[in-house]
C-alpha cells in the first residue's frame, strides 16, 4: 500500500506534527510521572517502597520490550490505525489507573500506558522524517527530542504540582484527559504517511528479545543487593544469552524482525554509541545530583527544584536551537560544543565539596542539560536521516530500544557506584570519575567518526 503523503496540505502537515509531538511528550512524561509519588502509593495501598517503585521501573521495562515489536507493526499497520491504537492504550491505561482499587490493578494500568509510549517513540520519528524533506530533519528531530527528553525531566515536577491539590488520582485523571484530546487530534489530522510493507512477526524472535530485555533490566535493577546472585547476576547473564541468540538469528534470517545490518552505516553506529553515553551521564546525573544536593549538602527539595528551573528552560531552548543549527552548519560544530560542555560539567563535579552553594549546583545542572541538548537531536538526526525506507523503521526501533536500556542502566550504575564507595563526598567524586570516563568514550567515538568522514 502506498502512502497518501502527496495529498497532505500544509495545515494537515502541521496538525500531524503537533499531534505527534504532543503524543511523544505526554507518553514519555508518563513513564517518570510516578517517580516522586512512591510515598503516596505505599501509604494508600500498604505496599513497600521497593514494590511501589515498579510503577516506574516496570513502565520503563515494558516500553523497552514493546519498541522492537513496533518495527513490525509500523510496516504492517496503516499509520492512522496504529496511532489511534497506541493513544487508546495510553488513555485506557490512564483511566484504569484512576479507577484502581488495588496495587496490582494500578501496576497493570501503568504497564498499559507504557505500551502506548513504546509504540509511539519510534513511530513519531519515522513519520516525521518521512513527512518533511531531509534539509529540515535537524529542526524536526530537535522538536521531537525536546518532547521526548524534556518530558522525562518534567514528569516528577508535573506530578508534584498536581499532587498537592488533587492527589495521585488527579495526576492520572489529567493524563487521561490529555490523552483523549490527542486521540481526537489524531482522528482529525493523522494520515497514512509511510508505505505499508509485507513483514512477518516471528514468535521466537519476539520471545528472545522480550525475555532478554526483561531479564537484563530486572537483573540490573537488583544489582544493589550484590552481583553474584541469581536475581541480579544470574538474570543479567540470562538476559545477555537471550539477546545474543536474538542477534545471531536476526543476522542469519532472510526476514528479520529487526534489520541489525543498519549498524553497517557508520553514522548510525556512532550515533548509537554517542546516545548511549549521553544518556548514561544525563540520567545518572538525574539521580546523583539530587543526592549530593539534599543528602550531603542538606538543601531542601524546594531549593533543589528551584535550582533546576533555569537549566530546564535552557534545555528546551538548546534542544530546539541545536536542530536548526544542525540543518545550517552540520554536526561537527555541535560535536565540539556538546563534548566541551560535558568536560566542563565533569570538572565541576570534581570540584563539589561540603561547602558547595546551591547556585553552583544550579550552574552545573544547566551546563549538563545544555551539553545533552546540544548533542541529542543532532545525534538522533545523524542516526536516522542517513537511513531510508524500512531501514529507517528498523533503525528507529533499535535506536530507541538501546536508549531505554541505557536510561535504565544509568540510574542504577550511578547510585551503585555512590553506594559502593561509601555514600559520602568521596563517593560523589567517584561518580564523576565514572562520568569522565563516559565523556572520554564520547570524545573517542567522535574522533573516529570524523576520521571516517574525512576519508570519504
Amino acid at each position: 500500500m502506498r502512502s497518501d503523503k502527496t495529498s497532505i496540505s500544509n495545515v494537515q502537515r502541521t496538525g500531524i506534527f503537533i499531534t505527534l509531538i504532543a503524543a511523544a511528550f505526554i507518553t514519555s512524561m508518563s513513564t517518570t510521572v510516578t517517580a516522586n509519588m512512591i510515598p503516596n502509593f505505599t501509604e494508600y495501598f500498604g505496599v513497600s517502597s521497593n514494590l511501589a517503585q515498579w510503577l516506574t521501573s516496570g513502565a520503563t521495562l515494558i516500553s523497552g520490550i514493546t519498541i522492537p515489536i513496533t518495527a513490525f507493526l509500523i510496516k504492517r499497520v496503516p499509520n492512522k490505525i496504529y496511532f489511534l491504537s497506541a493513544m487508546t492504550a495510553f488513555a485506557v491505561g490512564s483511566l484504569t489507573a484512576v479507577l484502581s482499587v488495588s496495587f496490582p490493578m494500578l501496576l497493570m494500568s501503568r504497564l498499559l500506558q507504557a505500551v502506548g509510549c513504546g509504540m509511539l517513540l519510534s513511530f513519531a520519528q519515522v513519520v516525521l522524517l518521512k513527512l518533511y524533506p531531509k534539509e529540515k530533519h535537524g529542526t524536526i528531530m530537535g522538536a521531537y527530542s525536546m518532547a521526548a527528553m524534556v518530558s522525562s525531566v518534567v514528569g516528577p515536577t508535573y506530578a508534584g504540582l498536581i499532587l498537592d491539590s488533587f492527589g495521585w488520582k488527579g495526576v492520572f485523571t489529567s493524563l487521561f484527559i490529555i490523552g483523549i484530546l490527542i486521540l481526537i487530534c489524531g482522528i482529525v489530522f493523522m494520515k497514512n504517511i509511510t508505505d505499508k510493507e509485507m513483514a512477518e512477526l516471528n514468535i521466537l524472535y519476539v520471545s528472545l528479545s522480550s525475555f532478554g530485555f526483561a531479564a537484563f533490566l530486572i537483573g540490573v535493577s537488583n544489582i544493589s543487593g550484590g552481583l553474584f546472585s541469581l536475581k541480579s547476576g544470574g538474570l543479567i547473564l540470562a538476559g545477555l544469552l537471550f539477546l545474543t541468540a536474538f542477534v545471531v538469528l536476526q543476522l542469519k534470517a532472510e526476514k528479520p524482525m529487526l534489520n541489525l545490518r543498519v549498524f553497517r552505516n557508520s553514522g548510525f553506529r556512532i550515533a548509537v554509541i554517542l546516545s548511549l553515553c549521553m544518556y548514561l551521564i544525563c540520567m545518572g546525573n538525574g539521580m546523583i545530583l539530587p543526592i549530593f544536593s539534599k543528602a550531603i549538602r542538606g538543601f531542601s527539595d524546594t531549593a533543589y527544584g528551584l535550582a533546576t528551573i533555569v537549566g530546564s528552560i535552557l534545555s528546551v531552548i538548546a534542544t530546539l536551537s541545536a536542530g536548526r543549527l544542525y540543518d545550517k552548519i552540520g554536526i561537527k560544530p555541535m560535536f565540539a560544543v556538546g563534548t566541551g560542555l560535558f568536560v566542563v560539567y565533569t570538572v565541576m563535579g570534581f570540584l563539589f565539596s561540603q561547602n558547595t552553594s546551591i547556585i553552583y549546583i544550579a550552574v552545573a545542572f544547566a551546563v549538563q542539560t545544555v551539553a545533552m541538548s546540544s548533542l541529542n537531536s543532532p545525534t538522533t538526526t545523524m542516526a536516522l536521516s542517513g537511513l531510508e525506507g524500512k531501514e529507517r523503521v528498523d533503525g528507529s526501533a533499535i535506536f530507541n530500544t538501546l536508549r531505554q536500556i541505557s536510561s535504565s542502566l544509568a540510574s542504577t550504575l550511578s547510585v551503585l557506584i555512590y553506594t559502593l564507595l561509601g555514600s559520602n563526598m568521596a563517593a560523589i567524586h567517584g561518580v564523576y570519575v565514572y562520568f569522565g570516563l563516559v565523556t572520554a568514550v564520547i570524545f573517542v567515538a567522535i574522533i573516529l567518526y570524523l576520521k571516517a568522514e574525512n576519508k570519504k
